[in-house]
């Protein structure tokens, strides 16, 4: 039978203390690690954001000064104003965009990227469309997260808003924040009290409509 030496027992346990040390470590840095990760996704967001909204931009240019769902003639999304479709309002400007993937937000874990637009639809969006936003007023909201909740929604996708009503970020997409796109193709990072105020800020109608996919 073998004997364990004092010695050998000693060593058994120092090496079941690093161990644990390490791995308590390696726990110990894991929210950092998350919270880095997260910080990431939000700036990818912001990003697709920003090649949506120089897509919007350079489609107006040659329509009018006109975003699609505003424009009225051939080749717009206009008479998709009021269809659950809202992918469409994308789809339209296709040659701007470039490619589809860039309309699903990387920690929107419900909304999958299109390879192309041949295959593309609502499953493959993460952002709304700001159906009252203009290319002269820089600071409508024409883009967003869709994790909006407050207002009035009709028809299962259109959410409406006035100066009394109130809008709130879920927990869905970017823990109770997320980020916009305005009508100069700027995005801001936002709090549900700053996405407040924008709506507010808005004063050219009595009611705006976010189309949500």
């Amino acid at each position: 039978m073998k004997i364990t030496s004092h010695r050998e027992h000693g060593l058994l346990v120092l090496e079941i203390f690093i161990v644990v040390a390490t791995i308590a470590l390696l726990l110990s840095l894991f929210p950092s690690h998350r919270g880095g990760e997260a910080r990431a996704t939000r700036i990818s967001c912001v990003h697709n954001l920003k090649q949506v909204g120089l897509a919007y931009r350079l489609w107006a240019n040659d329509h009018k000064d006109q975003f699609p769902f505003a424009f009225t003639n051939e080749g717009s999304s206009f008479r998709f104003v009021n269809s659950p479709q809202v992918f469409l309002h994308y789809a339209v400007m296709s040659n701007e965009l470039v490619t589809p993937k860039i309309l699903a937000c990387p920690e929107g874990k419900k909304r999958g990227k299109a390879i192309d637009f041949t295959q593309f639809s609502n499953k493959n969006v993460s952002y709304f469309v700001g159906l009252d936003a203009r290319e002269d007023q820089p600071q409508t909201i024409l883009s967003g997260d869709r994790n909006i909740m407050g207002g009035t929604l009709s028809n299962g996708f259109m959410r409406r808003f006035t100066s009394l009503t109130e809008a709130k970020w879920t927990a869905e997409i970017h823990k109770n924040a997320g980020n916009i796109g305005l009508g100069d193709g700027s995005v801001q990072q936002v709090t549900s009290v700053a996405l407040n105020r924008q709506i507010r800020a808005m004063t050219n109608a009595s009611v705006i409509r976010f189309a949500m996919p």
